[in-house]
């Protein structure tokens, strides 16, 4: 990639030389800690410089006394002494000015290094068109992608005074003590809401069911009510039906007529007047859909961003079906992992876009074949298909339990009752949730009564 490469790239040698100087001299230790916390070797060109810093900050991880004699101890066992050129070396580039404000010259350096990143970015972006390496949209995602994450930067949180922490956590806090509201997005479902507070920011939710129960209906529902009473900018990736499909599902719950009827030609005025009408109040929601089927957490990442970008609107919730049919990186795939490896990954890396963007993201998941065969047939964390990792990440699960097998085409069954079993919950009661299933309408409602929740 060289040659896509201007010849000089953004530097600052002798800040670097000064900063390495300054947090190595006796009494600098509280400056060096500072240092260390914000710096990466990254951010250092010189190889001497990044040896040393590199030494600098396992000294101060080891909780040891920084000076010559213990830089050159730890250079040495890394192999890297000679890189500064023996301790001769060393005591020369230690003998740089000295700077007051050593924090300066990290904030130099941090902006080299990101206009550096931003160069290699542009330069392999050049390269990968002129050569055609991959289709536009695919280079145009990836890009998205990196360049979030430039923005996003190594920068680190240190340390926050209880005082600062407290304005914030104790507004929410009398926010919902005096009724006010919640920190999470609420879905419409009134007990559900009541035990979880809404859907909290930055949360990874599980739901999870055995195929034809209903997880999607329910999923739309979720989203629908979300976008309906709250505005909630909404997202809907369906790897497995079409956005049409998802739309009359939509449409369906919305205005309570059976679309397989209509289908069928089974209508009149009354319902077509219902059906426009429901028509027109969709059309007024912030509800956006996804129905790429070969689809990766990291394009799923790169739609999110420039939805941020474009609407000037970040997403409230995002609802992802189903955790089991999202791709690899063909990097993934090329190493042959198992799918539990596999599944694992995804799911982390679904928990890391929750926490980076700070929204609710519900992924579906199917349930393990064992559920079947157990007595009552009623879901525990432990039949999460594929992977305990889905379990690990999740702040919540959630399945659905329907005691009558899933109905044939065309056939209605009998108990339509079902049971959201809330099976985690991070930060707060387990429980469950009476649920009636209206089938032909795509759509759940909760029934009159419900477990008490439990303490989780």
């Amino acid at each position: 990639m060289s040659e896509w490469l201007p010849q000089r790239l953004p530097e600052d040698i002798e800040a670097e030389r000064a900063l390495l100087a300054t947090c190595c001299a006796p009494g600098a230790e509280t400056a060096a800690t500072e240092v260390s916390f914000v710096l990466t070797e990254e951010d250092f060109v010189h190889p001497a410089h990044r040896a040393v810093f590199k030494a600098l900050k396992s000294l101060i991880e080891a909780q040891l006394e920084v000076n010559s004699l213990t830089l050159k101890d730890a250079l040495d066992q890394a192999g890297d002494l000679a890189r500064v050129g023996g301790f001769t070396g060393l005591v020369d580039l230690l003998s740089a000015e000295e700077v007051g404000r050593p924090k300066v010259l990290a904030d130099l350096l941090i902006r080299k290094r990101k206009l550096r990143q931003l160069i290699r970015l542009g330069a392999q972006l050049v390269r990968q068109a002129a050569e055609e390496e991959a289709p536009p949209d695919t280079l145009v995602e990836q890009a998205a992608v990196d360049l979030f994450r430039l923005a996003q930067g190594q920068d680190k949180r240190g340390l926050e005074h209880i005082a600062d922490v407290a304005r914030d956590a104790m507004e929410n806090l009398l926010d919902r003590l005096e009724g006010r509201g919640s920190t999470g997005l609420r879905v419409g479902f009134s007990r559900l809401d009541a035990i979880t507070q809404g859907f909290q920011p930055g949360n990874l939710i599980i739901l999870a069911a055995r195929p034809g129960i209903g997880k999607t209906a329910l999923a739309l529902n979720w989203l629908l009510r979300s976008a309906m009473y709250h505005q909630a900018h909404a997202a809907f990736f369906s790897l497995e039906m079409s956005k049409e499909e998802v739309f009359n599902r939509l449409l369906s719950a919305h205005c309570a007529v059976n679309l397989r009827s209509v289908a069928a030609g089974n209508f009149d005025e009354a319902i077509q007047a219902r059906l426009l009408k429901s028509r027109d109040a969709l059309l007024e929601l912030p509800i956006y859909i996804n129905d790429q089927a070969a689809i990766t957490t990291r394009e799923i990442t790169a739609m999110v961003d420039r939805h941020l970008s474009h609407a000037n609107h970040k997403l409230d919730l995002l609802i992802v079906d189903y955790l089991q049919l999202l791709s690899s990186p063909d990097s993934s795939r090329a190493a042959k992992q198992s799918e539990a490896t596999r599944i694992g990954e995804i799911s982390r890396g679904f928990k890391l876009l929750a926490k980076d963007h700070g929204i609710p993201i519900v992924v579906l998941s199917q349930l393990n074949r064992e559920v079947e065969h157990r007595q009552g047939g009623r879901p525990q964390l432990s039949d999460l298909r594929d992977s305990g990792a889905i379990e690990q990440d999740a702040d919540m699960v959630m399945f659905i339990h329907r005691r009558m097998q899933p109905p044939a085409d065309g056939q209605v069954e009998d108990d339509r009752s079902a049971e959201l079993i809330i099976a985690k919950h991070r930060n707060g009661p387990v429980g469950s949730v009476g649920l009636y299933f209206e089938g032909e309408y795509a759509r759940y409602r909760e029934m009159e009564r419900a477990t008490d929740p439990g303490q989780g």
